[in-house]
């Protein structure tokens, strides 16, 4: 990983800018959420301003990848993190004025929300307008790197801010947050102003959706990535916290998730480490890591006194391996990711970056619901140690599938000279646009 591409200025700005809006990204849910609590809402009530955040932003990403596409992408990224900051400002000063209500509480969340849809394929589109092609790899790994450890450093700043603040300090904090964001975005090239040439949004919305839907490696990726977040969230989000409760607790479940999202920075720096040696398709099986906690999980459930030492059952011992579960399975999910970003940053048009970036977007966050929603009566049906580890099948599956499908073993496969064995066949890339990037 080159931390010297932070001396080139318009990816230093992206950067920071991308490191500051992940912190806030990381803060303002959580103050959202605490906010609705410090006006008495119940678990319903909660309930209606996570969702209030989390639904415009599943509906409208795909709109946002088109935007990003087709008006220069710095305007939508400074656009996008002004609303951010009006949001939560709005939220916030309300807050400490003692005159927020639900409903204007869960307007900022959703317009939040909305502003979250633009933001990530624009910024994501961005990196390839600001580094030149052999960087991208690094320029990849330094922006995921980034957007994991914001998170972390959000949801653990927004706590604190929280607990000793309040929560209308908490939401200015992140309105600052978002504000300074916008400021150093205003420093990234503006690139294009119509990158995607098409009639009208809805036309470019559609031709995004069927490029992907074209290219077999990425329609293929695109299924590993929501079939990941549904047996994560599924799993680990909801099966995890019943089980802490059952077996080693609710504090101690927290610093699973502390070390779950560790896993995220060292599993980005540690697949930026291998240059270019990890094919996509070898990196899809990195998903199948996701089955290491899914089965401890399960195991927490099973009591096997004569099969098993006393130690391997107890549950804090069970929870130290659940832990390097946990981070096993973020590692792998990186090795997936990185590859993958990469192969979307050569592979993919600039024209059509917005918008694939989007779909890959929308798989991560539609794939978490669905997970949610359906493990609860599966687990009611067969139980939740069967629950688990039909999830943990169906990732492997998947995994394996994708890894098997001849479009992603090609897509980044290196070039061989004409006329020799093993060159790929010139049908899978299709013709080149303007940007010399292969079509599907």
């Amino acid at each position: 990983m080159r931390w010297s591409l932070l001396r080139i200025p318009a990816f230093r700005a992206l950067w920071v800018g991308r490191l500051l809006s992940w912190v806030g990204s990381g803060l303002a849910p959580l103050a959202l959420v605490f906010a609705a609590i410090d006006l008495g809402a119940d678990a319903v009530g909660v309930g209606l301003v996570v969702a209030a955040r989390s639904v415009p932003n599943v509906v409208l990403v795909l709109v946002g990848g088109a935007v990003s596409d087709r008006l220069p992408r710095r305007v939508v990224t400074v656009g996008s993190s002004v609303l951010s900051a009006a949001s939560l400002t709005v939220a916030g000063v309300l807050l400490l004025a003692d005159r927020e209500t639900m409903v204007t509480l869960a307007v900022a969340a959703a317009v939040n929300g909305a502003a979250a849809a633009f933001f990530g394929p624009a910024t994501s589109a961005l990196l390839r307008d600001v580094v030149p092609d052999e960087a991208v790899r690094d320029g990849t790994v330094l922006a995921r790197t980034s957007m994991n450890a914001g998170l972390v450093v959000g949801t653990a700043l927004g706590g604190a801010l929280v607990g000793v603040f309040g929560t209308g300090t908490g939401l200015i904090v992140g309105a600052v947050l978002f504000g300074a964001a916008a400021v150093v975005f205003v420093r990234v090239p503006g690139g294009p102003s119509r990158a995607s040439g098409g009639a009208s949004l809805l036309r470019d919305l559609a031709a995004g959706v069927a490029f992907v839907s074209r290219s077999r490696w990425l329609t293929a990726t695109v299924v590993l990535t929501f079939v990941y977040q549904f047996a994560f969230a599924g799993g680990v989000h909801v099966l995890g916290p019943l089980i802490a409760d059952q077996s080693f607790g609710r504090v101690a479940w927290g610093f699973a998730g502390a070390v779950q999202t560790a896993g995220l920075v060292v599993g980005a720096v540690w697949a930026g480490s291998l240059r270019g040696r990890l094919r996509l398709a070898t990196a899809a099986l990195g998903a199948v890591a996701l089955v290491a906690p899914l089965m401890l999980l399960a195991g927490t459930l099973v009591d096997l006194p004569y099969v098993l030492d006393p130690p391997l059952i107890d549950p804090l011992h069970w929870f130290f391996w659940l832990c390097v579960g946990l981070f096993v399975a973020s590692v792998g999910l990186e090795v997936f990711t990185v590859p993958l970003d990469v192969a979307v940053q050569l592979q993919v048009p600039r024209s059509y970056l917005g918008r694939v970036f989007a779909c890959l977007t929308l798989a991560s966050l539609a794939g978490m619901p669905a997970g949610e929603l359906a493990v609860g009566p599966l687990s009611r049906v067969i139980g939740e140690p069967l629950t688990l580890t039909a999830l943990a099948g169906l990732v492997t599956v998947v995994a394996l599938a994708v890894a098997a499908t001849p479009r992603v073993r090609r897509v980044d496969a290196p070039l061989v000279p004409a006329g020799q064995p093993g060159r790929a066949d010139p049908a899978d890339a299709g013709p080149a646009d303007a940007t010399g990037a292969a079509r599907p």
